[in-house]
């Protein structure tokens, strides 16, 4: 076979897997990590902490615009853990708490047709809270356990193509928010979530 040959060859494959690459408009990402949120002082004495809990997040992307170097999309971010544990020094407070963050927004990503694509983002939404049923002293909890909070997220990540329509996503993204209910007052209204996550990523 011919060197021309091998050479025309290669660059049909280059170029077909360029096409390939713009093609690509949807994202949709499956990730799984730790979330931990930020502690809070009482306005006499003590704390209340929360453990890292484990957490999901599903994450669709849509491509707007592509400029090669760059490109930006909408994106629609579920996330959230089915527990996270508290310590308090205060019996009255639950003893753990369930938590959802949907936070759609905007996500840019810089070199989105190489193997390694670096990416961040912002976006605004709500938080869903749900105290668990029984309190820290191990007694039922009968106080409102439901809060539907304001959040905004942001933070970042990278893809690693190692598929045509498969890569792998590192991601850091903190969701601001505010706080389930304590049963008991805390100084500050809002606390960050912060969700370090990995998984795969669909790109069709």
């Amino acid at each position: 076979m011919k060197r021309s040959t091998i050479v025309l060859g290669m660059l049909a494959v280059l170029f077909l897997i360029a096409e390939s690459a713009q093609a690509q408009r949807f994202e949709l990402g499956l990730t799984v990590g730790g979330l931990k949120s930020g502690g809070h002082d009482l306005p006499t004495t003590g704390t209340i902490k929360a453990d890292t809990g484990f957490a999901y997040e599903a994450n669709f992307a849509a491509r707007l615009y592509n400029v090669h170097l760059a490109a930006l999309y909408v994106e629609v971010p579920f996330a959230g853990t089915p527990k996270t544990g508290l310590t308090s020094s205060i019996p009255f407070s639950p003893s753990d708490y369930s938590s959802f963050f949907f936070t759609p927004g905007l996500k840019l990503k810089l070199l989105p047709v190489a193997p390694i694509s670096p990416y961040g983002f912002v976006g605004a939404g709500i938080a869903r809270f749900h105290s668990g049923s029984t309190l820290a002293n191990g007694l039922p909890n009968f106080g409102d356990q439901s809060a539907t909070r304001g959040a905004v997220d942001f933070g970042g990540g990278v893809d690693w193509k190692v598929f045509p329509f498969i890569s792998v996503r590192g991601e850091l993204r903190d969701f601001y928010s505010g706080t389930p209910r304590f049963n008991i007052n805390v100084i500050g209204d809002k606390q960050h979530n912060v969700l370090i996550s990995g998984g795969i990523v669909l790109r069709f």
